[in-house]
């Protein structure tokens, strides 16, 4: 079965040749979080924790203090994206010259893989959210998993409300304040995840309290709380919505990296076919370290 084409406009005249494509979403948070690749469908991480604690001096050998050893599963779940478009679509179309000689034409393929592949990091940003692994087509993103607390150790604001320009302030505080004060002054700074709306939020605070850079400031505005602490904005995270963490305590997984960038294309002529077929195949998945040195806020919970 094909792909459903929508197509309801008549077009008069020479292609020109370019096609405008929907807006996507930057796939934000792979950056802002640790990534893990070449996994083969699970990654057993080991945590670790030292009770460190100092004892006299003595002319013996007197071990103390505690070692605890456990672990988290990263486990990746095979994703793909396919697409078949019948050339049929495209005969009575602006492209017919390329569509009757029994091809789709470079413009129509090259935009095709384009928007694929632009789709594919719209979802991912998503679904590294809030992705449930109980759907098809999704794997459980870290807001699903930090929403269970397996563990029960997971540091969540109370009674969390929308965020607009009178409180983010404020409830960014509250964020700071539920995360353990060894994390705030490890050397690995956490950072604060923020969706699009807490950021813009934020920005409005701070323009309507005189900082005046962060009316006209642009890219160049520096994404810190306080000085301290850095601002990751994450355009898949659902609104209302800040999670603070170490970098390396959120992870992202995939098996073979360049499977996220490549797209097979296959003319299907050859076969009686008027079709061409798009197909990508992808691994994915999340995980968090300690649920202790994480703090979460959100709605969405």
């Amino acid at each position: 079965m094909a792909t459903t084409v929508t197509n309801p406009t008549t077009y008069a005249g020479k292609f020109a040749g370019e096609y405008i494509r929907a807006t996507f979403l930057a796939n934000d948070t792979v950056n802002a979080v640790t990534f893990k690749e070449n996994i083969d469908y699970k990654a057993v991480v080991k945590r670790i924790t030292d009770d460190v604690s100092f004892a006299n001096a003595t002319c013996d050998f007197t071990p103390t203090g505690t070692i605890a050893l456990n672990d988290r599963v990263l486990e990746l779940k095979k994703l793909q994206v396919q697409r078949n478009l019948c050339l049929n679509d495209f005969i009575d179309d602006w492209t017919s010259r390329d569509a009757q000689n029994g091809d789709l034409g470079t413009i129509v393929t090259e935009n095709v893989i384009a928007t694929m592949l632009e789709g594919m990091a719209q979802k991912n940003e998503q679904l590294i959210w809030t992705g449930a692994s109980a759907n098809a087509g999704e794997y459980d993103g870290l807001l699903q998993l930090i929403g269970a607390d397996a563990d029960g150790d997971i540091n969540f604001v109370a009674s969390p409300v929308a965020i607009n320009s009178g409180n983010v302030i404020a409830k960014m505080q509250l964020l700071i304040a539920e995360l353990p004060q060894a994390v705030k002054q490890a050397n690995e700074k956490p950072t604060i995840y923020v969706s699009a709306d807490v950021w813009e939020a934020y920005m409005y605070a701070n323009a309507a309290a005189g900082n005046g850079w962060y009316t006209y400031g642009g890219a160049e505005v520096p994404k810190l709380f306080m000085g301290l602490y850095p601002i990751a904005v994450c355009a898949g995270m659902p609104e209302s919505t800040m999670v603070m963490s170490r970098k390396s305590n959120l992870w992202f997984g995939t098996n073979v990296l360049s499977d996220w960038n490549n797209i097979l294309v296959a003319p299907m002529q050859q076969f009686g076919e008027d079709n061409v077929r798009f197909s990508a195949k992808f691994f994915a998945g999340c995980q968090y370290g300690f649920g202790s040195e994480i703090a979460a806020y959100s709605t969405w919970f």
